[in-house]
């Protein structure tokens, strides 16, 4: 009995091209061993499985995954109300005025004290009809235009985090303080983004709502401020630089226009432009830390775009010296527009204009090129 088990198990793992024989044999021999037939089976259907090889097993349901649960871009007339015709369309050519060309970076903050009805007012007055601001929640949940985390830039304060004070706090603090242009203005103090969509919309100017932060507070805020505002959908566009925040909000209301934000080194840099590549490293004092941040950007770069696809985005806002002409095209096949920021000398507005042919946010409204396209 053990010589047959024996013989048989060497049988066995002989391979693949021997099992044939083997069964013969067995067959034969059943009386004699039939535990030794049955553990023959069991191994030889445990060893007829298909098993792919590793890693691609994990490609194929990651891709299955991302197409399953990819969303759908909205209709392209909403988009196309909030932006406008494409400049190269038929459309475009005959309504060059409705061409969308710059937007307003933080309501032109290089002109008027950025995110702030006087911002916004400022533009108004100069005919600009589309502006971008920014959105961030208090500790008690209120939607406050603020675009850095605190009010040290702004103010000089030591207040580094809106998020652990309340709206009546800080709805006083004087934020022009440190602005070039603060003779001109006066007691300025931070808006709530209920009241800048009251204004703006009074005026028939469109808006991007860039969401600062992934807390549950500020994803609701937009989701409830599109719920009391249905005209919102025909003139706002929700952008942010973290593609898990965007799915979420239009997961749940996919009506919502949205876009990706992007610019290289955006975890490991504070700031970036093609002369001196990333600078004011955010932990440079931690090498370890920073390496990792390194890693964390080329990730980012190989997978942005594919998460731009995944939120089904309508736009994409990219730091203007990574744009090119191929950029523009790229995109603009696959029907989203393509704007960069920020574009502010005078010389590179007419190169967005002549050449990309292309929307882009501006941090001032000096300097823009007479006429259309």
């Amino acid at each position: 009995m053990a010589t047959c088990v024996t013989r048989t198990g060497w049988r066995v793992l002989e391979g693949m091209s021997k099992y044939s024989s083997t069964c013969q044999r067995t067959s034969r021999n059943a009386l004699a061993c039939p535990s030794a037939q049955k553990s023959i089976i069991t191994h030889i259907q445990k060893r007829s499985l298909f098993v792919l090889p590793f890693g691609i097993d994990v490609g194929i349901l990651g891709v299955a995954a991302y197409y399953i649960t990819r969303l759908k871009r909205p209709h392209q007339a909403a988009i196309e109300e909030v932006f406008g015709p494409e400049p190269s369309s038929k459309e475009g050519a005959l309504y060059p005025e409705k061409v969308v060309k710059c937007i307003a970076h933080r309501g032109a903050g290089l002109d008027a004290p950025e995110n702030t009805l006087q911002a916004f007012k400022y533009c108004v007055e100069r005919d600009c009809t589309f502006v971008e601001l920014d959105v961030r929640t208090s500790r008690d949940g209120q939607l406050v235009l603020l675009h850095d985390q605190g009010l040290e830039r702004l103010t000089g304060t030591s207040i580094s985090d809106v998020r652990i004070m309340d709206w009546e706090k800080i709805k006083k603090i004087d934020i022009g303080t440190n602005h070039p242009n603060r003779d001109q203005f006066k007691e300025v103090y931070l808006c709530l983004l209920e009241d800048a969509i009251g204004y703006l919309m009074s005026k028939n100017v469109k808006m991007i709502i860039d969401v600062k932060g992934n807390d549950r507070e500020v994803i609701n805020g937009i989701l409830d401020i599109f719920a009391v505002h249905p005209d919102l959908y025909k003139s706002a566009v929700v952008t942010t630089f973290n593609p898990f925040v965007l799915y979420k909000i239009r997961k749940k209301d996919p009506r919502i226009i949205g876009a990706i934000s992007y610019r290289p080194y955006c975890f490991s840099a504070q700031d970036y432009d093609a002369e001196n590549g990333p600078t004011n490293p955010r932990h440079g004092n931690s090498i370890l830390l920073h390496l990792l941040l390194r890693t964390a950007d080329w990730v980012h770069s190989l997978l942005w775009r594919w998460s731009a696809r995944w939120c089904a985005v309508s736009a994409v806002l990219l730091h203007k010296d990574i744009v090119s002409a191929s950029e523009v095209a790229y995109w603009r096949d696959l029907g989203v527009r393509c704007a960069g920021w920020c574009v502010n000398r005078p010389l590179e507005k007419l190169y967005w204009r002549g050449v990309l042919k292309a929307p882009y946010l501006a941090n001032t409204l000096l300097g823009e090129p007479e006429g259309d396209w």
